[in-house]
């Protein structure tokens, strides 16, 4: 495999007081309840050139290496992992969001002209919710997208990849693929985390608390100590990584990594 995929500092300049009130609070978010934490990355980014891909993180994964100038003779697979697949997930689940709202919209028509009977056939057949593959469900199978939605609402999606999508051939370890997407304003946001925590602390069906003061890392930092759901911590994490308040890293080509990691040898 190319090198090319290995992510590279990109920008040096950090806010450790920034970064670690954003650790904080999502992981204050992620606890199960037990109180318990689990591994998690955070990120947010756009493309840069034609294959690159430019990224800011906020990570607690036990045993992840994060990407250095040197990376100390360890590869950093997890955070070009998640990245790739960011970068991959981001335009499938641009049209999943499109798909819920065209699935609101025939809703209220349908109920609109009294025609309940209507509505009950189609809300059984779920036409705009992925559906799992076989190795999940049965003999369903998806051939549309590489994960099964478990919640979403106009800004926020919760999902599972699928055993399909071949992140353990790449690490191992990674036995569970909880993931979050979130837009906002035109930026989009990702977590990846290996358990689910309470449903009630995404922040789903309500309206996050916009970020609306001077975008410098102290506002930054107050707003995230603040955060009532994980929708708050992403908005705090796009809004640092647009104003390079985190470092930032650098995959050159993203691609290689994704052939792996979906089995393009399958």
């Amino acid at each position: 495999m190319k090198q090319d995929w290995i992510p590279k500092v990109h920008s040096k300049f950090n806010t450790p007081s920034l970064e670690k009130a954003l650790i904080d609070k999502a992981s204050k978010f992620l606890e199960d309840r037990k109180g318990e934490t689990p591994s998690f990355m955070f990120l947010s980014g756009g493309f840069f050139d034609v294959h690159g891909f430019a990224y800011s993180a906020v990570r607690a994964w036990k045993g992840a290496t994060k990407p250095t100038e040197t990376n100390g003779g360890r590869r950093p697979l997890l955070e070009a992992t998640f990245a790739s697949l960011s970068v991959y997930l981001s335009s499938l689940l641009s049209f999943q969001s499109d798909f819920y709202f065209a699935y609101d919209e025939v809703k209220e028509i349908l109920l609109e002209k009294n025609r309940r009977d209507l509505w009950e056939i189609i809300s059984e057949k779920i036409p705009f919710i992925s559906v799992p593959p076989k190795e999940m469900y049965g003999k369903q199978v998806s051939p549309i997208s590489p994960y099964f939605i478990i919640q979403q609402d106009e800004e926020l999606i919760l999902g599972e990849l699928y055993p399909s999508v071949y992140l353990t051939n790449i690490i191992s370890s990674i036995k569970t693929r909880f993931f979050v997407f979130f837009h906002h304003n035109g930026y989009t946001a990702f977590g990846f985390f290996n358990s689910l925590p309470p449903r009630k602390n995404f922040g789903f069906e309500e309206t996050a608390r916009r970020f609306e003061k001077e975008p410098t890392s102290d506002n930054l930092i107050k707003y995230t100590k603040k955060a009532k759901s994980l929708k708050e911590v992403l908005i705090a994490l796009i809004h640092s990584h647009n104003n390079a308040y985190l470092e930032q890293f650098l995959i050159e080509d993203y691609e290689t990594l994704l052939r792996e990691l979906l089995g393009d040898e399958v």
